[in-house]
């Protein structure tokens, strides 16, 4: 099943359920949606590096200033997982028997991707590069999306806490040991 099955969905969005999802299945799922994401920043970073903008600036830092390290992995992990799972996932069971279950997936997954635009906080600066710096969550919108209408809500908010764990976890570690990335 794994990617092929996702990339044939996202072809054609359907709302067709699996309720005995295997955790190979989603591990692997897990492993594809790290590796597109991470790509896709490396290539924010080299885009960052190349032009005249400053992508440096992110609301991660600023979290720093605000939250200790336990509570900023409470809310990325477990708080915001929950939330926006809900919000952009929660509510594909309304039109999964409608024509138009294709563009509520799409559009959905799309304001998901655009709501991370306000971790840019000089967004103003930076808005050509909005579909670059947005590619990360749209990439894992779709794998989230696709869990959701696969073996339901729990499990999609589940791998996002696990996503946002691998990513921000590390993060978190090396901020905290000093070490800074730019």
């Amino acid at each position: 099943m794994e990617i092929q099955t996702l990339l044939d969905f996202l072809k054609k969005p359907r709302y067709t359920v699996d309720p005995d999802p295997s955790l190979r299945t989603l591990a692997i799922l897990l492993i594809w949606a790290l590796a597109v994401s991470l790509c896709l920043a490396m290539l924010l970073g080299i885009v960052g590096a190349l032009g005249p903008w400053n992508l440096e600036e992110h609301a991660f830092d600023m979290l720093f200033e605000e939250f200790s390290p336990l509570t900023i992995l409470i809310l990325a992990c477990i708080v915001a997982p929950a939330v926006e799972e809900l919000i952009f996932r929660g509510p594909l069971w309304f039109f999964r028997d409608s024509s138009y279950f294709p563009w509520v997936f799409y559009g959905f997954t799309l304001a998901f991707a655009l709501v991370h635009l306000s971790n840019f906080p000089n967004l103003s600066e930076i808005w050509l590069l909005a579909p670059l710096l947005i590619s990360p969550q749209l990439n894992i919108g779709f794998f989230l999306g696709f869990i959701r209408v696969r073996f339901g809500l729990l499990w999609s908010i589940v791998f996002h806490a696990l996503y946002n764990a691998l990513l921000l976890g590390p993060m978190v570690l090396l901020y905290e040991l000093g070490i800074t990335f730019s």
